[in-house]
């Protein structure tokens, strides 16, 4: 019997967001000009839109400005939005060359909280108008500043610049945004968000070879907004990046950024014996196999089948997801892409044939990890697992099997039901199989099917993906 070698991956990942409060200022009330109120129905937040002159007339796309408010801003009502940023400066007759989205934090929350919700108004912001998805720059100060750092770091590949203002974020992510053009203010004297932080995310992205550059006022306490946003060198380094698609990798980490997880691997029969690149496949387990013993990793899916001398076409890496924790956790996503990029780099993997799978908690994984960074994956395998439709449309171009038990009391059908519907609407590429009389295992059939790896096998990423 062939057991599947494993070894453990020790690459310590700090995942860290400071927050601090605004001490904003309320303005008087001022007169509509040419914000109109916008509710985003599919995450109901309220925002103001800005269409610029001249919008409509042709057939233009246009860039967008995404900003995001300050702590002293956050409630029901609109008018607060327009105290700062650009969305004063157009009450006050400002034209912008930009559509501008100006959202609303609901109060108690945080824009680092919101990030999901963000995306999802930038989705529909982008179907209802004439939007140039290579000149969407985000922007925030304060809660704003952080949440433009964290927003970034997880979408980079959805901004084309950003320009944080007095806020922070996770160095230990600064890999993210090394295609990402970053431009950050802060006051010297700001006793709210001390400067160390915006000065901490600059140096951390220039070292992993990005562009980034700090302004400091040096009179300046915690408003070093006003500054910024009556600067036009601010809109005209805006409009000088555009979106570049060669070459990003969303979620991707340096290598001495650590992780720590230990994994299970596969290599196939012939590995080694030529230059021959391999197609490989992440398998994520469901939640009972968590823990810190890899014995437990190979009771269902491949790792099974290997330990029980099944030979795979692919090299397999199983990883153990920790007590307490989740796939779809954002801090589990990252240790899964630095393993990614760790096997990448080690073994001799085609990285046109890179494939997602996993059941149960797994499956739900599988539908957050390709979701987030569907370029790296020639298709995925979700089994009795569920997902956010309004991500959908980032899974376009990745084919996608969908496998459930009609009878899963655990994980109800209707949550692969709303992702096949989801991926369908958007023009998505996906089959479907469920299984009548199954329940919750709906893995065993799946993974015995040898017709699954041939599937995986006809798709190459870039064949179907664009």
């Amino acid at each position: 019997m062939r057991d599947a070698k494993w070894m453990g991956l020790l690459l310590t990942l700090v995942w860290s967001l400071g927050i601090w409060p605004d001490n904003a200022v309320m303005g008087a009330g001022q007169s509509e000009r040419k914000l109109n109120t916008e509710i985003a129905k599919k995450v109901d937040i309220r925002y103001l839109l800005y269409l610029p002159e001249g919008y409509g007339e042709t057939d233009r796309k246009w860039p967008l400005m995404l900003f995001l408010h300050g702590a002293g801003e956050r409630g029901d009502n609109l008018e607060l939005v327009k105290v700062h940023g650009p969305a004063k400066l157009i009450e006050q007759g400002k034209d912008y060359p930009f559509i501008v989205v100006s959202p609303q934090c609901p109060a108690g929350q945080w824009w680092t909280e919101k990030t999901d919700t963000l995306m999802a108004l930038l989705d529909e912001v982008e179907s209802k108008y004439a939007v140039d998805p290579d000149r969407i720059y985000l922007t925030g100060l304060s809660m704003g500043g952080f949440g433009t750092w964290t927003l970034a770091t997880r979408h980079p590949e959805r901004f084309a610049a950003i320009a944080p203002i007095c806020g922070g974020g996770d160095r230990f992510l600064a890999d993210r945004l090394k295609n990402v053009p970053v431009w950050a203010f802060h006051g010297a004297r700001d006793s709210v968000v001390p400067m160390a932080l915006s000065e901490t995310m600059v140096q951390a992205v220039e070292r992993v070879g990005g562009h980034a550059k700090l302004t400091v006022y040096p009179e300046a306490n915690h408003d070093s907004w006003t500054a910024t946003y009556d600067n036009p060198e601010l809109y005209d380094w805006f409009l000088s990046h555009r979106l570049n698609r060669s070459g990003q990798r969303a979620m991707a980490l340096k290598k001495d950024v650590s992780v720590e997880i230990d994994y299970l691997l596969y290599l196939p029969d012939g590995y080694g014996e030529t230059s021959q690149d391999w197609p490989l496949m992440l398998f994520l387990h469901g939640g009972g196999e968590r823990g810190s013993d890899l014995d437990k990793v190979k009771v269902h899916g491949p790792p099974k089948l290997v330990a029980q001398g099944k030979s795979l076409p692919f090299i397999v890496a199983s990883p153990q997801c920790p007590n307490g924790r989740s796939w779809s956790d954002p801090a589990q996503m990252q240790t899964l892409i630095a393993l990614l990029d760790d096997l990448v780099e080690k073994y001799q993997v085609d990285e046109s044939r890179v494939y997602l799978t996993g059941p149960s908690m797994g499956g739900y994984g599988t539908w957050a990890l390709g979701a987030s960074c569907p370029e790296r994956f020639a298709a995925l395998v979700p089994i009795c697992g569920g997902g956010q439709p309004r991500m959908a449309r980032r899974l376009r171009d990745v084919p996608i099997w969908v496998f459930h038990g009609a009878k899963d009391s655990t994980v109800p059908l209707s949550q692969s039901e709303e992702m096949v519907e989801a991926l369908k609407a958007a023009g998505g590429n996906v089959e479907f199989t469920v299984y009548p009389e199954a329940r919750h295992d709906s893995w065993t059939a799946t993974y015995d099917n040898p017709k699954l790896y041939e599937w995986l096998l006809s798709h190459r990423k870039g064949a179907e993906q664009k």
